[in-house]
């Protein structure tokens, strides 16, 4: 009598072994899987690519208005500089990096003092209102000639042109409510002269506050 194995007679009838079908079962159920991982991704993407996309319009959006507030701001100070024949006392340069907004310490200070003149309220009025209108941070430098300081409350001219930089902040926010967070105040003495100290005329010239107004990138 012949002896038939199982693999045998799974073959005369057509059968395939139980542990060959489980093993296609779980390969069917692996590539369904994997596809499904990859629809899931390939949809992951486009979603990550539409809020990208979103994002980078709405930034552009924010960048574009910033970049008019400025040109706007720039353009009213040229204008109220020009319109109060100020050119004399007060100077605007623009570069790609800061708004400077010069201005003659005969204007704002009395020789060798702090203290805010009456005549220097109103510009720096028109340039609050300028402030008010942009977010930049605001950078307030002292200068001054090197002519040495004798007597006073103030020992060098460093300590001079540093209180005239906090006069200046210190009327933004208390007068102005400028955000004090958006404002610094550094002062230079005479070391950062814009023209030789050999004549009272670059003296005076080399006595000023510069207001800078720090581009938006």
């Amino acid at each position: 009598m012949a002896l038939v194995t199982e693999r045998e007679e799974m073959k005369r009838r057509g059968r395939s072994p139980i542990w060959l079908t489980i093993y296609s079962d779980l390969m069917t159920n692996l590539m369904l899987f994997f596809l499904m991982l990859f629809g899931t991704s390939r949809m992951a993407t486009d979603v990550q690519k539409t809020i990208h996309k979103a994002i980078r319009i709405e930034f552009s959006t924010k960048e574009d208005v910033f970049i008019k507030k400025e040109e706007d701001a720039i353009k009213k100070m040229i204008d109220y500089v020009e319109e109060r024949r100020l050119r004399g006392f007060a100077t605007v340069k623009v570069s790609e990096q800061r708004v400077k907004i010069m201005l003659a310490n005969p204007v704002l200070f009395g020789l060798g003092e702090s203290e805010l003149k009456p005549f220097a309220i109103p510009i720096l009025q028109q340039i609050a209102e300028l402030l008010k209108n942009i977010p930049n941070a605001v950078l307030v430098e002292g200068h001054t000639d090197d002519r040495p300081i004798t007597g006073g409350k103030f020992r060098s001219n460093w300590e001079l042109s540093a209180a005239r930089a906090f006069s200046v902040i210190r009327y933004f926010i208390e007068e102005e409510n400028i955000k004090p967070e958006r404002l610094s105040a550094v002062g230079y003495g005479e070391h950062r002269p814009l023209y030789p100290n050999d004549t009272e005329d670059n003296r005076a010239k080399n006595r000023r506050i510069e207001i800078n107004i720090v581009r938006i990138p």
